[in-house]
């Protein structure tokens, strides 16, 4: 995304509702009063609602309804996230953020849509991405061995819920990657990296959350708009994405044990009979959930389960 579009917008949102000059935007940012109006009506052409006001200025009345690097790169407080790329429409915003990893991009590069044509779940299953989602994908180059990196699910999904909470909401985690609000699946997350034997180079944490309710959604799926009829997908990305942050920073910090009682608090399987079966559909586990160790790793009876997939005997949480 242009930095300097981003920076108007990012003026915008936080006016208050006050007409921003031309020559004033056009002086913060370096730029002619002719490049300020063509960002303008870039951001227009994007769903802005800028109107202009005659030897004024410019004030924003709305911003469009959709997770764009536009909406959601103002409302992120957090300074991890250092740019924001993205468009409506893509593929998948984690083989958009694979790309960039590649070619070199910082840490704290996101990627930001509205809606996926492909998007992926765990075990390369699909991932339904509808048109009033939010889908991000974020870039992190943690100085870690790739066998430690699976804890970022784990991290990550408790970062986005302590986010959520921000907003009202009692978001909890089913192991390792679900979002759940009130009892069903909210969210999801796929982590993938590029990794040497003794150290990860990149990693791409993809999340998709369901915001507003959209055809093509998994039946038993719940968005947030259910419990928070006012919540918009830029909004929600935001507050994920800084609960990520946080947690992320904490985790580099003290490690995963730091954030295990938060974890505890919103996990939804322990105490409750499981079966985790490995990619092929063989039983890894069966028993009750005990919760997980200072690795993040899930405990099942007298087994310590490092990855699989979780069947929960109970439908309310269970997909």
């Amino acid at each position: 995304m242009n930095d300097r579009r981003s920076a108007i917008a990012r003026a915008l949102l936080t006016s208050e509702g006050a007409t921003l000059s031309g020559e004033m935007l056009a002086g913060k940012l370096g730029v002619t009063r002719v490049a300020v109006a063509k960002h303008i009506a870039t951001l227009r052409e994007l769903g802005f609602d800028i109107e202009s006001l005659h030897r004024s200025g410019y004030r924003l009345r709305s911003i469009p309804d959709f997770a764009l690097p536009e909406t959601v790169g103002p409302l992120v407080t957090d300074s991890l996230w250092c740019r924001f790329e993205g468009s409506r429409t893509t593929q998948s915003t984690n083989d958009d953020a694979k790309r960039l990893a590649r070619a070199g991009a910082e840490e704290g590069t996101v990627v930001v849509a509205s809606y996926q044509k492909a998007g992926r779940g765990r075990l390369g299953r699909e991932w339904s991405s509808p048109e009033g989602g939010a889908y991000f994908s974020g870039i992190l180059r943690p100085v870690m061995s790739p066998a430690d990196a699976s804890q970022l699910s784990l991290v990550v999904a408790l970062g986005a819920a302590s986010g959520l909470e921000t907003l009202g909401l009692h978001a909890r985690i089913k192991w390792p990657n679900d979002l759940i609000l009130d009892g069903r699946k909210v969210g999801g997350i796929l982590l993938e990296m590029s990794a040497e034997a003794d150290s990860v180079e990149w990693l791409v944490f993809g999340m998709g959350i369901n915001v507003r309710s959209a055809r093509g959604m998994h039946p038993h799926a719940v968005c947030v708009c259910d419990l928070l009829p006012d919540a918009r997908p830029p909004m929600v990305a935001a507050a994920a994405l800084d609960g990520i942050a946080s947690a992320y920073r904490r985790f580099m910090s003290y490690g995963f044990a730091s954030l295990q009682p938060g974890y505890e608090q919103r996990d939804v399987l322990a105490g409750l009979p499981v079966t985790v079966r490995d990619a092929k559909g063989g039983v890894l586990a069966d028993g009750i959930a005990g919760g997980i160790d200072a690795l993040g790793r899930l405990l099942v009876g007298d087994r310590v389960v490092t990855a699989g997939e979780v069947t929960l005997r109970s439908p309310q949480v269970d997909g």
